[in-house]
């Protein structure tokens, strides 16, 4: 391997351009030397023209035609021929061939200046003045090589001034032969010992910076396979040292001035390689090798990017420009990115196409998308903790990766109230502070609220007497498999039914006296039935209102059996209670929508009075689950006493107004795109202590 490895590097040395023309002054020295007895040639005017012509041939092919490329080099070879043959018209031997060799120069410079001339970079090359010019250059390329000419002159002067037989001269012929064949694209000029291996995957030059991650790339013309999330390698020049390789992805391509360009995103901190190749500074190269692919793209997580931080982005939201290789985000989905060697966790919200500018009428489109912080995951905490500061522009953003973080058991009165969408981490609720403090559940029908509420109902049952209060019927029909008792029984409910009919009849006729009676009989009713309820094992009731014909009795009943369980819970403190208000805008409605209702300023005191047992109630365990589609509908007072809200899809400008006050205005406009099962939780009783979309849903 050792004696392999020098050999090696002993032909790469050899193949070096300076080495080879060294090596064959040496050997012509050596030639002059046993043919004539002198290391140096004769200076007689007949060999200087064949010796010229000899090291001009091993000057240009070494040194002029790895380069040579254009007319412009088959004139700077010609003009010196020219002036040397019109110099020595008068000594020349053979005038014929003078002419000959002057016409031939003549003629090559002719056709290079024409084609330099003619030639039209704003044409195309089908068009015919551009098929001229490359016509032209061609031959000027093909009759104009040093190799040509110089050969020419050479073989001419030394056979005229010695002949064939001569030792000398075929040793040059030797000398000249083994010169042509040199194969200038296996020769180089490095000055190195062993060779290092060119790149083939070269795609563009770095011709700017647009911050410390993103680099600017024009791709050369006859690199067309260069596509999004290539994994490309390169050195920088502006770098403190030049042995650093920084790896990254094509992040964006885009066409300017009939021209491409990339967007290069820096993934990972430049780092020493041990690279097989030469690697030029600013210069991009593509990587090919399909195993190096599969490790550099697990490595740098490729497939999870999804875009960079822009500007605009504070501690709270950032915003993002998106790039995906697959186009599968969605609002609510989870996302992360690194502030040193913190790890902070985002939440998408929302995404818009966008514009830029580039130059002139260039513009290239793009979609902007919107974040919030979640923050960092605690698992102790059961919850996010949020962080407080911003990301740098261009931060690269992945799609969260959590099946590593971990969270610690929890029993009741801790429950998971769902999971961020894509991801098992749970949004862990606190139920006995949900209930103490009231809580809230708002959204348009069929979007969940219902659904949400029995699976909160099922887990208070451990511990709370739970009364929901059913205007329609269809509480026993949802809660039937857990059993719900009636907190007025069929025949006590007529009882109250007769109870509730006189005093409307005495209300009718004006008699204070018999409506006060009444009240006071109907409010003793309902003290026997709650006390009942709070003393037997069940936890479950369903609170059924009578068929009242005036519906604005509604508020008043309703507003009887709170006082009295609210009078009940203060005379009884420890006990814990759970009122749902199903289709609350019809139980404790906002005053704008009293006047349908009767007697507005009646009603607006019954409305205000159960705000007040709201404000109270949870002084003595008594709270409220609130259900209700619209938020412009129902009670501001009994809503604000709310301190645990779960929003489920709405599109009404009312409920933002409102909503943006619990879960900020960059949430409320997440409000309308929803998924069905999907909600905006917030509150005092949420781990979380910031507002987050949650999968509500149960599999």
């Amino acid at each position: 391997m050792w004696v392999k490895e020098k050999l090696e590097n002993l032909n790469y040395l050899l193949k070096n351009r300076f080495v080879i023309f060294i090596l064959f002054f040496m050997l012509f020295i050596l030639t002059s030397f046993l043919s004539s007895g002198s290391f140096l040639p004769s200076t007689e005017t007949k060999d200087l023209w064949f010796y010229s012509g000899l090291f001009m041939l091993c000057f240009s092919i070494l040194f002029i035609e790895p380069y040579y490329t254009s007319p412009k080099n088959v004139i700077t070879n010609v003009v010196p021929l020219i002036l040397v043959f019109l110099s020595i018209k008068d000594v020349f031997v053979n005038i014929i061939f003078w002419w000959f060799a002057v016409i031939i120069f003549l003629f090559l410079l002719m056709i290079s200046i024409i084609a330099i001339a003619i030639e039209d970079k704003n044409k195309s090359p089908e068009h015919i003045t551009n098929k001229i010019a490359d016509f032209l250059k061609n031959i000027a390329i093909l009759i104009g090589t040093g190799k040509v000419l110089y050969s020419a002159v050479f073989i001419y002067f030394l056979l005229t001034y010695y002949s064939i037989q001569n030792f000398y001269t075929i040793l040059l012929f030797i000398f000249w032969f083994f010169i042509i064949i040199i194969d200038t694209k296996k020769i180089h000029n490095k000055f190195l010992i062993r060779e290092i291996k060119v790149n083939n995957n070269q795609i563009g030059e770095i011709f700017g910076v647009q911050s410390k991650k993103i680099f600017l790339v024009k791709l050369f013309e006859d690199k067309k396979n260069v596509t999004k999330f290539d994994i490309v390698k390169f050195k920088y020049s502006m770098q403190d040292t030049k042995d650093l390789v920084i790896t990254g992805i094509i992040f964006d391509t885009y066409l300017l001035n009939q021209e491409k360009w990339a967007k290069i995103l820096q993934l990972k901190n430049p780092r020493k390689e041990d690279l097989k190749f030469k690697m030029d500074e600013n210069f991009v190269y593509k990587v090919s090798d399909e195993e190096e692919i599969q490790k550099i793209s697990s490595e740098i997580r490729v497939k999870d990017f999804i875009g960079v931080v822009i500007e605009g982005s504070n501690i709270g939201k950032i915003k993002f420009e998106y790039s995906k290789m697959k186009e599968d985000l969605q609002m609510d989905d989870l996302i992360e990115l690194e502030i040193g060697s913190k790890k902070l966790y985002y939440q998408v919200i929302t995404g818009t196409t966008q514009k830029e500018k580039l130059e002139a009428r260039n513009e290239m489109g793009y979609i902007e998308g919107e974040a919030i912080q979640l923050g960092e995951w605690s698992e102790e905490l059961l919850s996010f903790q949020k962080f407080g500061w911003v990301p740098s522009i261009n931060t690269p953003i992945f799609k969260a990766n959590t099946n590593e973080l971990t969270t610690n058991d929890f029993a009741y009165p801790l429950y998971k109230l769902g999971v961020i969408p894509g991801t098992s981490l749970p949004s862990v609720i606190n139920l006995s502070e949900a209930v103490s403090h009231h809580m809230a559940l708002l959204g348009v029908t069929g979007a969940g609220k219902s659904f949400i509420a029995r699976e909160i109902i099922k887990q208070l049952k451990n511990d709370t007497k739970i009364i929901c209060i059913d205007l329609t019927g269809e509480w026993k029909v949802e809660l039937s498999e857990l059993s719900p008792k009636q907190l007025i029984d069929s025949s006590g409910l007529g009882e109250v039914e007769e109870i509730i009919a006189k005093k409307e009849t005495a209300t009718k006729n004006k008699n204070s006296e018999e409506v006060l009676k009444y009240k006071k009989q109907i409010q003793e009713k309902l003290n026997i039935y709650i006390k009942a309820f709070a003393d037997s094992e069940d936890n479950l009731s369903i609170f059924e209102l009578p068929d009242l014909s005036n519906t604005s009795f509604i508020l008043e009943f309703t507003q009887m059996f709170l006082d009295s369980l609210f009078l009940y819970a203060k005379s009884n403190q420890g006990n814990k209670f759970c009122i749902v208000l199903e289709e609350a805008h019809t139980i404790i409605p906002e005053t704008s929508f009293l006047g349908d209702l009767g007697d507005y300023s009646a009603n607006k005191g019954l409305v205000s009075k159960m705000g007040q047992i709201a404000l109270q109630g949870r002084k003595y365990g008594v709270g409220f689950l609130v259900i209700a589609q619209r938020t412009a509908n129902v009670s501001k007072t009994v809503l604000t006493q709310c301190n645990t809200v779960v929003c489920f899809q709405a599109f009404d400008e009312t409920s933002f107004s409102f909503l943006q006050n619990y879960v900020g205005k960059d949430m409320v406009h997440a409000l309308p795109n929803l998924k069905q099962y999907h909600a905006i939780v917030a509150g005092k009783s949420i781990k979380s202590n910031m507002p987050m979309i949650v999968d509500l849903s149960r599999n």
